[in-house]
């Protein structure tokens, strides 16, 4: 079985990142709270059909790359995104755990 094709997009006027497939429909999306100096990434969420894969961890690496572009830190409401962040070293630039 090929794996699906995903494509990702960001899309700051609604503070999320979506994934979608072939056919264009949303398959997965992380959605963050913007603030002054910080986003709270507020959840992670893959169509059933779909997890399994690297879609998520996709997701959360997309949001830290924004927020480095963006020159902001990271939170992580979401218990999924937090695992992530706080267990991948290469993203502690950006993340501040939540106290």
């Amino acid at each position: 079985m090929t794996e699906p094709t995903i494509t990702y997009t960001h899309s700051p006027s609604t503070n999320e990142i979506l994934a979608k497939n072939e056919a264009g429909d949303t398959v997965g999306c992380i959605d963050y709270a913007p603030g002054a100096d910080s986003w709270d990434v507020l959840h992670t969420e893959v169509e059933p059909a779909y997890r399994g894969g690297d879609i998520a961890r996709t997701l959360v690496r997309l949001i830290v790359e924004a927020a480095r572009e963006a020159k902001v830190k990271l939170t992580a409401t979401c218990p999924y995104a937090s695992k992530v962040l706080a267990r991948t070293t290469e993203y502690h630039d950006v993340y501040t755990p939540q106290e």
